[in-house]
């Protein structure tokens, strides 16, 4: 069995603003590098022999400062990066919706299939998502591993494992810090995954 502990990075000035951030970035606010330390503290005296992060700088400054107690080093990878959204990438809703309210309100009812310009849907990310699994978990067995990601691949990466419909990921809360548990077991019941918890935050105070 495989363990993998899936977190969402700190929070971001840009996630206090409500901007969408996609695949632009922003700097981890002071609440956002506290619930890293926080999260770090958390799983220090935990097993782990690998911690993988979204390449982005929000993302791999948090994965930074969970590997340090294990005297590991953050492996970034772009396919844990978040759903690019294009054109809205920096704006906050009122602005999206008042900038591109046809595209916005079309994707509010039919989000698998609405591109915004330059951005992905969300069977993209999951596709990406996927592949780097395919390639990493066997390289970890009897092993706990981290990913650090992000809310929107997050989301959809858990509605995937679940076999839930993709549109219902929004169903999901992933917070900033964080923290969802899932084992790959590798048996042959048609359950190839169990989750232990979603989205836990106890350990952010």
């Amino acid at each position: 069995m495989t363990t993998v502990i899936l977190i969402r990075h700190g929070e971001t000035l840009w996630n206090q603003q409500h901007r969408y951030q996609g695949q632009l970035d922003s700097p981890l606010s002071e609440l956002g590098h506290k619930q890293a330390r926080l999260t770090a503290e958390y799983l220090a005296k935990q097993p782990i022999t690998a911690v993988y992060s979204s390449d982005l700088g929000r993302a791999l400054r948090t994965a930074e400062i969970i590997a340090d107690p294990h005297r590991l080093a953050a492996k970034p990878d772009q396919r844990l990066r978040e759903m690019a959204f294009g054109v809205w990438e920096g704006l906050t809703r009122p602005e999206v919706v008042e900038q591109y309210p046809e595209i916005y309100y079309t994707r509010y009812q039919d989000v698998l299939s609405t591109r915004v310009p330059g951005g992905e849907l969300p069977h993209e990310v999951v596709a990406r998502f996927r592949d780097f699994m395919d390639e990493h978990l066997p390289k970890h067995g009897e092993e706990t591993i981290v990913l650090v990601s992000h809310g929107g691949t997050l989301r959809l990466a858990i509605a995937s494992i679940l076999h839930m419909p993709l549109e219902k990921s929004y169903c999901f809360r992933v917070s900033n810090g964080g923290v969802s548990r899932l084992t790959y077991t590798r048996n042959d019941r048609g359950c190839l995954w169990e989750v232990s918890c979603l989205n836990s935050t106890d350990h952010l105070g």
